[in-house]
């Protein structure tokens, strides 16, 4: 039996995503006075960012026109299983170093 391949770019649900030249990336984040790392994640291990061919620090734009507001844009920061490894270690060491009581 073959499987069949689909393309998920095609389903209605899936948002139009596109990646950023360097140019763009900057004048997104000049735009709204912010560095790569306040930007919302992706994972380049996502489904779509595999298919636009998206790599680890990379913006990348997706719009949504499925919402009651209408058209709405949003950016997300590509980043590696490495990286998403460092920032959950990091994670857990700040919620250590909060444990209660340590006032």
């Amino acid at each position: 039996m073959t499987k069949k391949k689909i393309n998920i770019l095609d389903n209605e649900f899936v948002p139009e995503h596109t990646t950023l030249t360097e140019e763009e990336s900057n004048e997104v984040l000049q735009k709204f006075n912010v560095t790569h790392d306040k930007l919302p994640l992706i994972l380049d291990t996502d489904p779509v960012v595999k298919i636009i061919g998206a790599k680890s620090g990379d913006v990348i734009k997706i719009v949504r026109t499925d919402s009651p507001a209408g058209k709405s844009v949003f950016y997300r920061y590509v980043i590696g299983e490495d990286i998403k490894q460092g920032l959950e270690e990091d994670l857990v060491d700040e919620i250590i170093e909060e444990e209660p009581g340590d006032e």
